[in-house]
């Protein structure tokens, strides 16, 4: 009797733990329906490993394995962009942006772009528009503060402090206890007092490599890019349904270029224009402060010079517009250089010619006989 009523307490104890700290360990796992992703989230993502992450808010849909977790590398975001919901926003402002330009986003191809400049000039007096223009805030404890002001590579633009001059301008951030502006400050190593040396007294700090080493510290800088990606693509007028990823720093680095007062410059990449105070990684959380950026295209008004919009339109010397029209033009809407049968555009437009099944008369009458 003993030992069955020690059994029956080892089996209580069992389905105690299965039933509480058991679950807890399954709602973790990849197959339950309590988990983000599964049938009752009303997003409506597949609860996947490594296609979710866990505490770094890459993709907005969170999940965990009951060993690890599984989490892509993505670095930790704070703010604006760890909120998930309103990442469409960015993506929308700079659709917006480059549709306000006739210039494409980033990764499409020559003929949407082409698409995109045709419909600023065929506005009425599209010439006299105004220069795109955007005006932001660059947060010296941000790491990339976004413009939502639309870039393409080869269009000119410049970027500068609002108000500010060259010398010593008149917008500062702090890097700590150093007041400076956009252009920064110097530092350099001193031997004798085995520091780093900057304003005038060693500093522990400036001993950490700053973002881009070849301009002072806390200068202003900027890159060109996505500062949200879709995962998939995505349709107009769906934008807010759609998942976004943050930003990728492997591939801003490699824009990364600096502005300080004022810069003026000929794009080499398309995005959007994202700016930074010139910091090592791990300091920004002592910066204090903002400058506001104007950035402004100067290569505006775009030219009229089109090369894709013929091609839509059928070869005027294809079978088809030759016998649509007959030598009856009243307007030519197809492309004089499409290369269809390879007739001159002279016999095109000839209406004395008797438009047949091309062969000559005679056989035709032939085979009537």
């Amino acid at each position: 009797m003993q030992l069955i009523g020690l059994l029956l307490q080892i089996a209580y104890f069992y389905l105690t733990i299965v039933n509480v700290c058991g679950y807890d360990a399954f709602r973790d796992g990849y197959f339950n329906d309590v988990l983000p992703g599964g049938p009752g989230d009303d997003r409506n993502t597949p609860n996947l490993p490594f296609t979710t992450d866990t505490n770094r808010l890459s993709d907005g849909v969170t999940s965990t394995a009951v060993a690890d977790v599984t989490s892509p590398h993505f670095p930790i975001y704070n703010g604006s962009l760890s909120n998930t919901t309103e990442r469409y926003k960015f993506y929308v402002n700079y659709q917006r942006s480059a549709a306000e330009q006739g210039i494409g986003i980033l990764g499409v191809g020559d003929s949407v772009i082409e698409d995109a400049k045709v419909k600023i000039t065929r506005l009425k007096n599209y010439t006299s528009l105004p220069k795109p223009s955007a005006d932001f805030k660059v947060y010296a404890a941000i790491k990339w503060n976004p413009s939502n002001f639309a870039l393409q590579t080869g269009e000119y633009y410049r970027v500068e402090v609002v108000g500010s001059h060259h010398g010593f301008g008149d917008q500062f951030w702090n890097d700590g206890g150093i007041r400076v502006d956009a252009e920064g400050y110097e530092a350099f190593y001193d031997a004798i007092s085995n520091c780093y040396v900057a304003v005038g007294r060693c500093r522990p700090h400036l001993k950490k490599r700053r973002r881009f080493p070849e301009a002072n510290w806390m200068a202003l800088m900027c890159a060109i890019g996505d500062f949200v990606r879709p995962l998939t693509i995505v349709a107009p007028g769906f934008e807010s349904e759609a998942r976004y990823l943050p930003l990728d720093e492997s591939r801003l680095q490699e824009t990364i270029f600096h502005v300080g007062h004022e810069f003026e410059f000929r794009a080499n990449n398309t995005g959007q224009l994202i700016c930074f105070a010139n910091d090592a990684h791990t300091l920004y959380w002592n910066n204090i402060g903002d400058l506001d950026v104007r950035v402004t295209r100067m290569s505006w008004p775009p030219t009229s010079e089109t090369y894709y919009q013929a091609l839509y339109n059928e070869a005027c010397d294809s079978a088809r517009a030759v016998y649509k029209h007959m030598g009856n033009w009243s307007e030519i809407d197809c492309n004089p250089d499409g290369g269809g049968s390879g007739w001159v555009m002279d016999d095109v437009l000839n209406t004395i010619t008797r438009y047949t099944s091309g062969m000559p008369d005679d056989f035709v009458g032939d085979l009537e006989r």
